[in-house]
């Protein structure tokens, strides 16, 4: 069911069937309790959703709408490019850490969703992708960043903070040492983007 579709029972549903995955764990969870903490039968539940993945996978889609929406807002106020940048990876960072550290019934929700829908996945990717692709643009045409092959470089971010902004921060360290590791990695990125646009300016002069 699409998120822009769902009603206030679809939404009922949701916060119901949320509240038990988080709790007892998705693979514990059925269709039969979900509808009863609704006051509905489960043949009415079954037309707002035809299964137990089906919820799952429209949480995560709510889930991505909402982190997305922060993600933007983070990086509103008037910054650099680069510190628009360490703002949106620390706030992914944490929003990660804040859902899944010591929280196993989080994660196994995220993990029957992914391996089961792993579409769901991608259009993540693809979404926190664009505005991390909106401020490299910014860096490049303001001067601040010489990217190179600026159309695989927001993915290649992605790909670098990737242990700092998935569930395996579920069974890592503490989130201070983590952001400051973090913060060494954004280090090492940002040197190689100004570098290179240090270089381009030179050659320019």
């Amino acid at each position: 069911m699409p998120i822009e579709t769902l009603d206030e029972t679809a939404r009922q549903i949701l916060d119901a069937a949320t509240k038990r995955f988080l709790h007892y764990g998705y693979g514990k969870t059925t269709m039969s309790e979900i509808a009863s903490d609704c006051n509905m039968s489960t043949g009415n539940l079954y037309r707002y959703f035809p299964s137990k993945l089906d919820i799952a996978e429209t949480f995560v889609r709510v889930l991505r709408s909402e982190q997305i929406e922060l993600l933007k807002q983070s990086i509103e106020t008037p910054a650099s490019p680069a510190q628009k940048l360490r703002t949106l990876l620390h706030a992914k960072f944490r929003l990660a850490y804040e859902r899944f550290h010591d929280r196993p019934k989080a994660y196994e929700l995220a993990t029957e969703v992914l391996l089961a829908r792993p579409e769901v996945a991608v259009e993540w990717e693809e979404a926190e992708e664009a505005v991390i692709a909106g401020i490299v643009s910014e860096g490049e045409r303001s001067g601040a960043f010489a990217v190179g092959e600026s159309a695989r470089t927001p993915r290649l971010i992605q790909d670098a903070v990737f242990r700092f902004t998935t569930p395996a921060v579920f069974h890592e360290g503490d989130c201070d040492s983590m952001a400051s590791e973090l913060d060494a990695l954004i280090d090492f990125m940002l040197d190689a983007l100004t570098c290179r646009a240090g270089k381009a300016a030179m050659q320019h002069a």
